[in-house]
């Protein structure tokens, strides 16, 4: 009789595998450099871990043989779901995964003059003519993201110190923003990424970049 597969059940999948984890300590995103918040991503994601083992039982050399050592890395609510199942061999692999969700999308012509709004609100914050109601607008968070995940992939930043002066105060203030309301982050990332629901971007992506068909 063949092997039944499980069916993906994400709290139970993460009790699963969570001894196979460990925990890298630290309180800044390691995609953008926004606060973490307490939040983690997995690397490899729990999603690839239960695809990895197809039902069956599986031992820590196994997987680690194929994946790695597995780390629980800090990550902001955002780039979470910027990556979903998305595991990716570097960094920034998974920084590009990410940013591809909140650069210009070329189908839509309007969607250059948001980013372009969203320039010159942060310019008029710095100039004291605007407060931070400027966070409202998913625009703006869009420029903050793509500048720290850009910035980072393409080596012009080695981490968050190296940030330019307005990119610091714009995370910090985003930061806070973000915080003031249940599930504000989350919604954040929908507007931004124009999806009307994550149920679009499920955490277990049937295969998302054809990722597991070595497995």
């Amino acid at each position: 009789m063949g092997r039944v597969k499980e069916k993906y059940n994400r709290r139970q999948a993460e009790m699963r595998f969570e001894r196979v984890y460990e925990i890298v300590a630290g309180e800044r995103c390691i995609y953008c450099g926004m606060p973490n918040d307490g939040k983690y991503d997995h690397q490899p994601p729990v999603y690839v871990l239960h695809r990895f083992a197809d039902g069956g039982l599986v031992t820590k050399k196994a997987i680690r043989e194929r994946f790695g050592p597995c780390k629980l890395v800090p990550c902001c609510t955002i780039c979470n779901m910027g990556l979903g199942a998305f595991h990716g061999s570097t960094d920034n692999d998974r920084r590009q995964e990410i940013v591809n969700w909140l650069l210009v999308d070329d189908r839509y012509p309007a969607d250059k003059l948001i980013l372009e709004v969203a320039n010159r609100l942060i310019e008029d914050r710095f100039q004291g003519s605007r407060g931070n109601e400027i966070y409202q607008f998913p625009g703006v968070g869009r420029v903050i993201y793509i500048g720290a995940l850009v910035g980072l992939i393409q080596g012009e930043f080695a981490g968050p110190d190296d940030f330019p002066a307005w990119l610091k105060v714009t995370q910090s203030e985003l930061a806070d923003w973000l915080r003031g309301a249940a599930r504000r982050k989350s919604k954040y990332f929908l507007d931004m990424a124009n999806l009307e629901s994550y149920e679009l971007v499920p955490d277990a992506r049937d295969n998302p970049r054809g990722q597991f068909d070595g497995l």
